[in-house]
């Protein structure tokens, strides 16, 4: 029987080696080392119509049917996303004043200013309203907060500021849902505000001329979900358009939107946006942009990573470009990535590129230290092992790396992880989630202990008085428990398949990269397999575990980073989950299966 035959009598009928129970059967999860493994539920009769209309590999037919996909069209709009397949910006609550009180400054050459935050979403946001409006003939300048000396969101200190160089409109980027003190005190000097956000607003809006957030709409059209960067690009798309219906590109050509896709892209999937509907169009599109940036200050950065001779990639955005981007709002100003993005000129774009590399060397440095004195101090407290959420303080900590290392102490404990520092008189601190739990929604149960606080589903900021820490911390503990009745001992990976070796072929890696970018509600593909002979196993440096492995005729060799405990050398595996990658070295490109739990 041929491969494809043999695949696809695997997933449509489940059936393995005669004398075998099918996967499906044995049982609905699989202890793992790591994790626990539960295989998705199987849609065949949707998977075979996909696989057979759209002349896919079975596997791939298979993973579209057990995820979100629910039709033949959504499955062909998942693999090939376009553009014209946006959603409309007609929904957003303001837009429409947001865009006539824009025009109107454009058009009487008032002082803007972009207001934008110091993460890749804000910063991303601010180039690209910066650039856009001043292509638009538009008098521009643009503010970035010092994390530190500012603090998230916009500010009093910088609204009088920027009266004061003549700014009569500022509008914010990914902030200021949330921020009623500056926006009455800039209408107190008769400064317009155009708040534009992705953060979950509070009950009680700030008075803004307008307020352009898609959390305050209906889910029903994929923008809801939208970063920061993303509502930008939209409020881009609503000027054009309005632009474009007064006539003023009769005689020329309209500005191309999808020059800004480069800066899009980097925005969504460094803000961990789901990537779905909208976001996935922009991000994947976007990452086809980046690859070809004309943009001096990504070109250097890309160069300095060493990716200007392959397609960028989501894994590239996450671990390389983003956290250089980063990196100087965490530890020194944001302002200096956005110089990076604005940059004209590639000598002066090269040198700032290489000022991000070596502040991202000092992060990750300082990022190590945090997280081991956190680690130690849970090791040191029993009651934090056993409670169903973390909450740490310490005034030695660095304010900018909180949240960095709050996500790696989830990933390790699994549990909502909250990490304090002491900013002058009061405590600030980053937030993450762990499983299901709504990080916005415990915090708001928990406001009468806090001084503000602002963010989303999985990620949060806040702030309170020392002496609100001990009653705060037990009213969180409440909520989680509440919310989380029990935190299991691992965590459960979603199982797409089950694969043989022979299906992981050069044509299956290229749909399998039709599916990205991968992250939040779309994650890379996950394949269950077993029967299989290891001809070769070694424990490499760093506890890293190496196959060999063989089954019929296909051969391939599998990685494991981080899966051992130590050097020792552990018994073959008999069952894997692993997702298949190229590996790029020395110029070759294999097929190289990423191990990520075995049993």
């Amino acid at each position: 029987m041929p491969p494809r035959q043999v695949g696809w009598r695997l997933l449509s009928d489940q059936v393995v080696r005669p004398g075998r129970k099918s996967v499906e059967k044995i049982s609905e999860t699989i202890q793992g080392v790591l994790y626990l493994w539960q295989f998705r539920t199987p849609k065949h009769e949707l998977a075979k119509e996909i696989q057979a209309v759209l002349a896919l590999p079975p596997l791939v037919a298979f993973t579209l049917a057990v995820r979100q996909i629910t039709s033949l069209s959504q499955a062909r709009d998942f693999l090939y996303p376009r553009l014209r397949n946006l959603p409309a910006p007609s929904p957003f609550p303001d837009l429409n004043e947001a865009v006539a009180r824009i025009v109107s400054a454009l058009e009487q050459r008032e002082q803007i200013a972009v207001y934008g935050d110091y993460d890749v979403d804000g910063i991303t946001a601010a180039a690209l309203l910066v650039h856009f409006l001043a292509g638009l003939g538009g008098k521009v300048c643009w503010h970035i907060p010092h994390r530190i000396k500012e603090g998230y969101g916009l500010n009093t200190a910088a609204i009088n500021h920027l009266h004061g160089q003549g700014v009569t409109l500022v509008i914010t980027v990914d902030c200021g849902s949330s921020d009623h003190e500056a926006v009455q005190s800039a209408r107190d000097l008769g400064v317009d505000v155009i708040v534009t956000d992705h953060h979950q607003p509070p009950v009680s809006l700030p008075k803004a001329n307008a307020l352009v957030n898609p959390k305050l709409m209906a889910d029903k059209e994929g923008l809801r979900d939208l970063a920061g960067v993303g509502v930008a690009f939209y409020l881009a798309i609503a000027i054009r358009t309005h632009y474009r219906l007064s006539g003023r590109w009769a005689n020329s050509a309209q500005p191309n939107l999808k020059e800004y896709l480069d800066l899009v892209a980097l925005g969504t999937l460094a803000d961990m946006v789901p990537l779905t509907a909208a976001n996935r169009i922009l991000a994947g599109v976007g990452l086809g942009e980046l690859s070809r940036t004309p943009r001096y200050g990504l070109q250097a950065l890309i160069e300095i990573c060493g990716l200007e001779k392959k397609p960028v990639s989501d894994w590239d955005v996450l671990f390389r470009l983003g956290p250089r981007i980063n990196a100087p709002g965490r530890l020194q100003h944001g302002e200096l990535a956005m110089r990076l993005l604005l940059s004209t000129d590639l000598a002066e774009a090269r040198s700032l590129a290489h000022e991000l590399d070596e502040l991202n060397r000092q992060r990750q440095s300082v990022e190590g230290q945090l997280l081991t004195e956190a680690a130690a101090l849970i090791e040191a407290d029993k009651s934090l092992r056993q409670s169903r959420s973390m909450v740490l303080a310490s005034s030695r900590w660095h304010k900018g790396l909180l949240g960095l290392v709050a996500s790696r102490l989830v990933e390790r404990f699994n549990k909502p992880v909250i990490l304090l520092t002491q900013v002058g008189p009061v405590w600030e601190g980053s937030a993450r989630s762990a499983s299901t739990l709504d990080l916005y929604r415990a915090l708001e149960c928990c406001r009468d202990h806090l001084i503000r606080f602002g963010g989303h589903r999985l990620a949060a900021g806040l702030a309170l008085k020392q002496q609100q820490i001990p009653g705060f911390r037990d009213a969180f503990e409440k909520v989680v428990r509440d919310e989380l009745p029990q935190t299991p001992v691992q965590r459960t990976l979603k199982v797409d398949g089950v694969a043989r070796l022979e299906e992981i072929t050069p044509e299956l890696m290229a749909y399998i990269g039709r599916m990205q970018p991968f992250g939040p509600d779309n994650p890379e593909p996950i394949f269950y397999c077993e029967d299989f002979h290891v001809e070769n196993l070694r424990a490499l440096k760093g506890c890293h575990l190496q196959l060999r492995l063989r089954q019929g005729n296909a051969r391939v060799t599998a990685i494991g980073f981080n899966l051992l405990k130590s050097s020792q050398i552990p018994l073959p595996p008999e069952k894997l989950l692993f997702s298949p990658r190229w590996n790029h070295w020395q110029g070759e490109h294999r097929i190289q299966l990423h191990i990520i739990d075995y049993c």
